[in-house]
Parts: C-alpha cells; structure tokens; sequence
C-alpha cells in the first residue's frame, strides 16, 4: 500500500497463530488492550497508520480472530468494499464488532466527516452486497438510546414491540443513540482466493503502515 511504514516490529508468523489476535481499526486514543490498533492520526494509539478507506489493507488473509470498528464505518466511503476486505483479513469465525451513531442521532449528523447514515438492517444488506464467496452472518444488530432521557421510554417500548416500526415511524420523534454489530467471517473450502488484488510476495502476518482513518 502506498505512503506506508513501519510503527512496530515484524509479528512471527508461528508465535502470532498461537493466540488470539484482535484488531482495533479507528482506533483513535482508545485502542481496546492488546489490540492492534490502525488509524490514519499520528496523534492517535495506532500501531499501524493506514487510511481505512484505501484497500486492500496492510495485512495477511485469515490474520485475525477479532475486529473492532468504534465509532469508524461512518466515516468511511465505501462501507462494503471495506467490510468485504474484513472478511479477507479475518479468520473463519472471526468476530467483527460495530458501533456507530443511529440514524436518528443528533452524532449522526454533527460531525462533517461522517459520509454514512446507517439504520439497524443496514449490515444486512452490506452482506448481501459483498464479491461472490465473501460470506459475513449478522449475529446480532441492535438500537440503543440514551440511558436516564424521558424519550428514552417510550422509544424503548416501541421498539421492543417492533423495531421496523420504530425506525420507520418514529425514529426522529425518539432519537435513538447508536446501533450494535455483531458479524460473524464464515470460510471454507469453497470461498475465493483471500490474497490482496496487489501484486508481489506474500504479506507477513502484519505489515506495518502510516495514515489514518
């Protein structure tokens, strides 16, 4: 990938399949403990520095078991073609974990940087939308509201008694928070080739970059 370098040292290929590997993209100034964290701010906890954004990313296919994307897949402006590099990277069961402002949010909106409105089936159709032989399950998708707000109440209730009711008639009349993720990576024998559409000798298990998300 171009405009990269290296932040930390080589990961030996045998030492990092032994236990589990979590990625942390977006990770901003809270990288989750003993992630691996990626943004595009130096300013930030990041080990790789890599624009979200330009694909395919800096690391070997089936590199790990867990993916955390805080507050990012707003932000970025081709949410399939990066879910679909999620998939390469991350190994068969791989747990993919989302969060990101609800449609309805007031944070869905103020941030100029936000490129994407996302409601509760949104990751049901990313999924669909992905290349042939890239399978991604949505585990579990879930709507939260402010904790403690009076609106909170009665949004809650309607949205127990039918959640596509809620965002279709009554999303904006009771803001909602954030929405939940959960993705489950499904591989097998059957699905595609998982190397980059890049050219040259196979990538180390993590090869380290510059520039964030």
């Amino acid at each position: 990938m171009a405009d990269e370098q290296t932040l930390v040292a080589p990961v030996d290929a045998e030492r990092a399949s032994a236990r589990r590997r979590v990625l942390d993209l977006g990770c901003g100034r809270n990288k989750q403990p003993g992630a691996i964290g990626v943004d595009r701010d130096p300013a930030s906890q990041a080990d790789v520095l890599c624009d979200l954004d330009q694909v395919p990313h800096s690391f070997r296919a089936d590199s790990f078991d867990e993916i955390h994307l805080h507050h990012v897949i707003e932000h970025l402006g081709d949410v399939v073609s990066v879910v679909g590099e999620l998939w390469r990277i991350g190994r068969h069961g791989c747990r993919v974990l989302v969060a990101t402002p609800h449609f309805s949010s007031v944070h869905s909106y103020t941030d100029p940087g936000h490129r994407q409105r996302l409601a509760r089936g949104s990751f049901d159709q990313v999924c669909k939308d992905l290349p042939p032989g890239r399978s991604i399950e949505v585990v579990r998708k879930e709507i939260r509201f402010h904790p403690g707000y009076f609106w909170s109440w009665p949004a809650l209730l309607i949205y127990r008694i039918s959640p596509n009711k809620y965002e279709k008639f009554f999303a904006f009349l009771f803001p909602a928070r954030e929405l939940v993720f959960e993705l489950r990576i499904v591989k097998g024998p059957e699905t595609e080739d998982r190397r980059p559409e890049t050219g040259g000798r196979p990538q180390s298990p993590v090869v380290h970059s510059t520039d964030r998300h």
